[in-house]
């Protein structure tokens, strides 16, 4: 970490590595260890609502740790924040829950979140736009029906759906056209950008990536405005990661979603390229893609099963159907447009997900022989990024 706060990017990359290996070897021994506690215990336990999904619940609780509760009745009454009891039994990290008593959060960001999908559940009418439009606003991704989570698995873009910096990232760039034009170029329109980024930010959970991304974002609009310079992203990344394994105690260095969205950024600052030319922003979002998709590729394959060859191309193409149904479905909460920014949103996910259906394909799972060429791969992406001046050495 010193080394990165010094602004040694050779250092950055062999961290970047070595983070992304270790913690792919430690799922994969996880999740291929046998477990040889086979007993079943019954009792009534009182457990927190960690996320929920059509099926059922992940949920933990001092005593169990993490485990997964079946049943659509269970899924139907509960959101991510709530607590429950649960009269059951469990085995090997399964529930059986044989009745239930619901218990709804007081705290004011789980009850904004859940008054946002209810809205818009009540607003349109299609239950897969409804329920991805909640995910992309509010973090709520617990009533995704297993045909849009599958479309997203296949294509490996299962990480659109999952809050983090890409969505504060375009947030905050529609909040900062939208006050420059109402305030001016001045500190007012920067510090509005920033409240509204962090109101985002705590109602959609205050996860690891997007506190991460609003750290960043604070970081970076405080010393453009008030110095007129780009500050150096990989300083900014390392004094977020700082406060936030600081004010965590540790603790968000053991969140798989952190560890991603840590080392996708840390990839992009590192490997990323900017293309200069008429199709420049596809080419860029498309490299971001490929490069994000082969630094994380171990810690992706032992965590989710299996890499999609077809996620770079996947990311582009689904970029402005993301983007477009942020827009329509943020209208749609507003309310005097809420009918026809409905409409266009369920079109636009209509298409969207039929577009994603034709793309899906396969899954590449990571084997042992690729440790030996998954780094190369990484030196190419750095060679490639710093290609110019690479080359020069050489004239």
């Amino acid at each position: 970490m010193i080394l990165i706060i010094a602004g040694l990017r050779h250092a950055g990359i062999i961290v970047l590595c070595s983070v992304s290996f270790l913690a792919g070897t430690y799922f994969h021994h996880q999740n291929s260890d046998p477990v040889h506690d086979s007993s079943t215990v019954s009792g009534v336990w009182r457990c927190r609502v960690e996320t929920t999904t059509t099926a059922g619940a992940i949920l933990s609780s001092d005593t169990l740790n993490t485990v997964w509760a079946g049943g659509r009745q269970l899924a139907r009454s509960l959101s991510r924040g709530d607590s429950v009891i649960i009269l059951g039994s469990v085995n090997e990290g399964f529930m059986d829950s044989y009745t239930f008593y619901p218990i709804p959060s007081t705290l004011l960001q789980n009850r904004l979140r859940k008054g946002i999908s209810t809205t818009l559940s009540e607003r349109i009418a299609s239950r897969e736009t409804s329920s991805l439009v909640s995910a992309l606003l509010a973090g709520e991704r617990g009533n995704l029906p297993q045909a849009v989570r599958g479309a997203f698995r296949d294509t490996g873009t299962s990480h659109l759906l999952a809050l983090s910096g890409l969505h504060v990232g375009i947030l905050s760039g529609i909040m900062l056209v939208i006050f420059r034009k109402l305030f001016g170029k001045g500190w007012l329109s920067i510090l509005a950008v920033i409240l509204t980024t962090f109101i985002y930010v705590f109602v959609s959970g205050a996860r690891a990536s997007t506190v991460r991304a609003g750290l960043m974002l604070l970081l970076v609009l405080a010393v453009w405005h008030s110095s007129g310079r780009r500050p150096d992203l990989l300083f900014v990344w390392s004094v977020a990661v700082i406060i936030l394994t600081a004010v965590s105690a540790g603790d968000v260095l053991k969140d798989t979603g952190a560890q991603m969205s840590f080392g996708a950024v840390l990839s992009l600052i590192i490997l990323g390229r900017e293309f200069r030319c008429r199709a420049g922003w596809i080419l860029s979002i498309a490299y971001a893609g490929l490069v994000v998709c082969t630094a994380l590729a171990p810690l992706v394959s032992f965590r989710y099963g299996g890499l999609s060859p077809v996620a770079p191309v996947a990311t582009v193409i689904s970029f402005p159907f993301m983007l477009t149904t942020m827009i329509t479905g943020s209208i749609t909460l507003l309310g005097p447009l809420a009918s026809t920014a409905s409409v266009l949103s369920e079109w636009v996910v209509f298409i969207w997900l039929a577009v994603l259906k034709i793309l899906g394909s396969g899954m590449i799972i990571f084997q042992k022989w690729m440790y030996w060429l998954w780094p190369l791969c990484l030196i190419a992406l750095w060679l490639f990024s710093r290609r110019r001046g690479f080359m020069r050495r050489f004239r």
